[in-house]
């Protein structure tokens, strides 16, 4: 018996011995997942701490874009504002450039009709001059007429008195004659 137990005991031996190889297998395979798991969450955390990093990169890029997009959108209110104020400063100098458009032909219109006023008048004035040369020219032939006919009147009164006295002195006897 002592045989049979000893072969008991090594064939227990042998299958402890199994046992505890699989069981290291086991424990080994264990340790290697458990390493892989280790590195993959290791890089998992670096990962993560790196995409924190750019979220935060990320966070401040945003309110930097968000800030430029307020000053921009402020900066385009202006601008509009000021479209809004140029296009009524256009609009107002577009009517008060038709009414002085209008004004100005207006006045055009005037100094045309005031043109040939002007015109009508030199006419007149060189109408009128030459009728007051006429009228001169008459006058003074007229004056030229009367001049002689004074002289004429006075040679006549003048013949004529010296007749009457010759016709008293012939009438009367009159020694004057």
């Amino acid at each position: 018996m002592s045989d049979q137990v000893s072969t008991k005991l090594e064939r227990i031996q042998v299958e402890l011995g199994q046992i505890v190889d699989e069981r290291i297998q086991a424990l080994e395979a264990v340790l290697q997942n458990a390493e892989r798991m280790t590195r993959r969450l290791i890089k998992a955390e670096m990962e993560l701490e790196h995409l924190t990093g750019n979220e935060t990169d990320l966070s401040i890029q945003a309110q930097n874009l968000e800030t430029q997009v307020e000053a921009a959108r402020s900066r385009n209110a202006e601008i509009e504002a000021s479209h809004q104020r140029l296009l009524s400063e256009r609009e107002t100098l577009t009517a008060r450039q038709g009414e002085l458009t209008a004004e100005s032909a207006d006045l055009r219109a005037a100094v045309e009709a005031l043109r040939d006023e002007v015109q009508q008048a030199e006419q007149e004035a060189i109408n009128l001059r030459n009728e007051n040369t006429s009228l001169r020219t008459k006058a003074k032939t007229l004056q030229e007429n009367v001049t002689r006919m004074r002289q004429l009147r006075d040679e006549l009164m003048s013949s004529i008195s010296g007749l009457t006295q010759q016709m008293s002195g012939l009438a009367g006897g009159d020694p004057e004659g």
